[in-house]
């Protein structure tokens, strides 16, 4: 295939996936990345970094490695490019054995971040439940409040009516009341398949992750919601508890700039 950086870049979007979450997993900046999606080797160090490069970023996106490995050499061992004067020294002759640990060290790497990932979120909530179930002593059983009693006979209290404008219903009232009371948007995500998701609620990242098939998400943003979606037949959406309109097919990237004023555009 002579467009090998095409064949990459085709399979990371149909997983959904992002550069950026491909060099936080890899450790390879995102320069180098989209250098190698465009077949400008000149951007990569050469020799056994770059087939480690194209050894990672195979298994970020599900391409089988070696097989990747194979078809970057053979496209282009030919045309791959001396290293720099600068790194006469620091990058020698490779041989399997090297390759072999540099891809293993890249791993344990990728091992120790996840497990850090999953601990951190795990010591915090251990935390949080420990603080909870210290309770002060004096917070144990509330202070009775003294009752005066005005006379031998209770008085029943009489509700006091509320007074509704002339030609206004009473429900039509309580729908207004609701109406005003409610602010914001409320997003709530559905993933119907895997599918990366990102949204910035008013300026700021509220969500960028891979959600898996069944997994809900929640954000809240006053004037301005935008989401990005790397597979829109993936993913459901609804908006203070009105349904959403489809977003596309599979595989498809799009990107929704919603607002207060633009929402009922993206409602069913």
């Amino acid at each position: 295939m002579s467009d090998f950086g095409g064949k990459l870049r085709l399979a990371r979007e149909r997983r959904g996936t992002s550069l950026q979450q491909i060099s936080a997993t890899t450790k390879i900046s995102i320069a180098a990345l989209e250098a190698l999606e465009r077949n400008d080797i000149s951007k990569l160090p050469g020799g056994i970094f770059s087939r480690s490069f194209v050894r990672s970023y195979a298994q970020a996106v599900g391409l089988d490695p070696d097989e990747t490995v194979h078809e970057f050499l053979d496209r282009f061992q030919a045309t791959t490019p001396l290293p720099a004067p600068s790194q006469v020294g620091t990058i020698h002759a490779t041989n399997p054995e090297e390759e072999s640990a540099f891809n293993s060290r890249q791993r344990i790497a990728g091992v120790v971040l996840k497990l850090l990932l999953i601990s951190i979120p795990l010591v915090v909530l251990a935390l949080y439940f420990t603080m909870r179930t210290r309770v002060p002593l004096s917070s144990a059983a509330p202070t009775p409040t003294p009752s005066v009693a005005v006379n031998s006979r209770p008085v029943a209290s009489e509700p006091v009516p509320t007074a509704v404008p002339i030609g206004t219903s009473p429900t039509a009232t309580a729908v207004a009341t609701a109406g005003a009371s409610a602010t914001g948007m409320k997003l709530e995500l559905q993933a119907t398949a895997e599918c990366w998701v990102r949204v910035t609620a008013d300026g700021k990242r509220a969500l960028s992750r891979v959600m898996k098939q069944g997994e809900k998400e929640i954000v809240e943003g006053q004037d301005r919601l935008m989401i990005e979606v790397g597979n829109a037949g993936g993913l459901a959406l609804s908006i203070n508890g009105r349904p959403g309109k489809p977003l596309g097919e599979s595989g498809r990237v799009r990107t929704l700039n919603i607002t207060k004023d633009t929402v009922a555009e993206f409602l069913q």
